[in-house]
């Protein structure tokens, strides 16, 4: 190694290490104040460990808590439906995000598709790419055994062949999720329930109707302090502010 990079390195490894332990610390304090039911403070900590650290699950998982404590269920639901794309299996995230829904009355449209969109969402994104990432180098380096050393003994020829067909079922289904869930990134979750979609992108614009707080909605748009969204399942779309809603994919 070159030794002009060394002390670089070191610092760089150190202050990695700083900014970990800081994020554990307030990690730390934002689970006591939680449990001294300050729900409001360990929200606002909660929510600064995700600004400088990024996202994680159950940073995520633990401000809905908080925001469900608070009886803020748009929140609730946000922070959950984020954890939810990091750690879609989880039982308990899930079981909280039912009673958030439950609560702020915001079951949305079930589809015509919630069999596929259950299927596509039994893996995060991050577990499908390397699922078809993992199926491709399989693949590719059966190929380059066969070619380096010829075909299998047929005693071995019936599993390679079984394990190089379940490797591209697996990229198949990968690439079909992904592509099902194309869309994600126009997601958003409704705020409050005093939301009013608006006819044009003013505050004193005509009011179409409320969506209804936690609702699930498809983000369009954006103009000024305004988004244009369609309410799935309704005839309800128009411009909503961007105070009253937040793409589910943080900015």
């Amino acid at each position: 190694m070159n030794m002009k990079f060394l002390p670089g390195l070191i610092c760089l490894l150190l202050g990695n290490l700083s900014a970990f332990a800081a994020d554990l610390a307030a990690f730390e304090q934002a689970n006591h104040e939680f449990h001294a039911d300050q729900f409001a403070t360990a929200a606002a900590t909660y929510e600064k460990i995700l600004a400088t650290g990024g996202p994680h699950a159950t940073v995520y998982y633990n401000l809905g808590n908080c925001y469900q404590r608070l009886g803020q269920y748009g929140h609730a639901i946000l922070a959950y439906e984020r954890a939810r794309l990091l750690t879609p299996r989880d039982p308990d995230l899930l079981a909280n995000l039912a009673l958030a829904r439950k609560a702020a009355a915001a079951f949305g449209d079930s589809g015509e598709h919630r069999y596929m969109d259950a299927a596509a969402n039994y893996l995060s994104r991050n577990e499908w790419s390397w699922l078809i990432a993992g199926g491709a180098l399989f693949l590719g380096g059966l190929a380059a055994a066969c070619g380096i050393g010829g075909l299998p003994r047929r005693s071995l020829r019936q599993t390679a062949i079984a394990a190089a067909a379940l490797a591209l079922v697996g990229m198949i289904a990968g690439t079909a999720a992904l592509y099902h869930r194309r869309d994600e990134a126009s997601h958003g979750v409704v705020l409050s329930d005093k939301a009013e979609v608006r006819l044009s992108p003013f505050e004193k614009a005509d009011s179409l109707g409320s969506p209804g707080v936690g609702r699930t909605v498809h983000i369009r748009d954006h103009n000024g302090g305004f988004s244009y969204i369609e309410v799935p399942g309704t005839d309800l779309h128009g411009w909503l502010a961007d105070k009253d809603v937040s793409p589910i994919l943080s900015r």
